[in-house]
């Protein structure tokens, strides 16, 4: 019966570390250790050796709702649904629980998985903007054969919304008909575009959303505010932080910055700020953040603190001088309805110049 930490909220944790003969600070800083990434008790340097000991005894640090129906039922339901709701942690959770079932305490396993060199483990992404059937049958061809090395097997399919119709015909077939010990992960951040058929078969588990605010406290930020912040939100802290980022937000500054003060003359010189970010992934990231910048300033014209561009508040006062509501409106919806043409193939340059002509009309 040992309760999971990372459901609690930081007073909930304060309350619960009280209720085990610990001073309620102590509960704060196992808050943020687990807000850090820590896997175990032990990486939490600074909790006292009999507090970590006590923890192990009667709590568990990862989601154990989840884990503990994943186990319960591996051998029954063996098709399960994650609406991840871009948690950051989702999936290295997720991952946990598939190295503990094939791995089974087997060091070299666990590895091999890391590694993405286990054969009884298969993963499935969409190809461009759709997964099809092909990679469904696929999948399905590579499992018809008996398994040397487990006798549990996973798949996981990642972006499930993303299953064309054919796809997921294929994919009902595979979930209906299951071989022994194959078991189904499918993930997905919106489970409203799935397959109603699909969602019906499978037990759905649903990861909160993270917060903006506990990822800065908790990672105790005091620098670069808005580069952590957009790299949480935009980029969904999937990699390192690193030079790639910040030039990228950088770029960003500098297209709306010369825009602001130069209006259609930005079409002339817009190679400047996007010749190192012209695939259909980067442009849309780019615009993400455009668009966060002109909610921001519009949260300040109503009197209201900036969301992410902390660290450019002089070039939101400067721009709210400029802009009236209407005005800033009129960007964002404009940029929004773009944004959405970026899947198609469209040529960047005369997208960028679509935009700031349409801003300006």
């Amino acid at each position: 019966n040992k309760v999971a930490l990372k459901n609690f909220t930081e007073e909930e944790l304060k309350e619960f570390v009280k209720s085990i003969g610990e001073p309620a600070f102590r509960g704060s800083q196992i808050y943020s250790w687990i807000y850090k990434g820590a896997k175990t008790f032990d990486d939490m340097k600074n909790i006292p050796k009999s507090l970590r000991e006590k923890l192990e005894e009667v709590s568990f640090i990862g989601n154990l709702k989840i884990e503990l129906s994943l186990k319960s039922k591996v051998d029954k339901t063996r098709k399960y649904l994650f609406e991840l709701n871009d948690n950051i942690y989702a999936y290295e959770m997720i991952m946990s629980f598939v190295k503990k079932v094939l791995s089974n305490g087997d060091d070299n396993i666990a590895k091999r998985i890391d590694d993405g060199n286990y054969p009884e483990l298969k993963h499935i992404f969409p190809d461009g903007q759709l997964i099809r059937k092909e990679q469904l049958e696929e999948l399905q061809k590579s499992f018809s054969t008996i398994s040397l090395e487990n006798d549990k097997r996973f798949y996981i399919i990642h972006d499930s919304e993303k299953l064309n119709v054919a796809a997921a015909n294929s994919l009902l077939k595979f979930l209906e008909e299951p071989s022994d010990g194959i078991i189904a992960i499918l993930l997905t951040n919106n489970i409203n575009l799935m397959l109603k058929t699909i969602v019906s078969r499978c037990q759905i588990l649903t990861f909160s959303k993270n917060k903006l605010e506990d990822y800065i406290k908790f990672n105790q930020i005091t620098s670069n505010i808005t580069l952590h912040k957009l790299f949480f939100t935009i980029w969904k802290n999937k990699d390192e932080l690193n030079e790639y980022h910040r030039n990228f937000v950088k770029k960003v500054i500098e297209f709306i910055n010369y825009y602001e003060k130069n209006k259609l003359k930005t079409i002339v010189y817009e190679n400047r700020f996007f010749e190192e970010f012209n695939d259909k992934i980067e442009l849309n990231k780019f615009f993400e953040c455009v668009i966060l910048f002109y909610r921001d300033l519009l949260r300040y014209k109503f009197g209201s603190d900036v969301l992410y561009f902390d660290d450019y508040i002089d070039y939101i006062r400067e721009f709210s001088c400029i802009n009236t509501e209407e005005m800033i409106i009129k960007k964002i919806n404009t940029l929004l309805e773009k944004v959405r043409l970026i899947k198609n193939n469209v040529n960047t340059s005369m997208f960028i110049d679509g935009i700031i002509i349409d801003m300006e009309e």
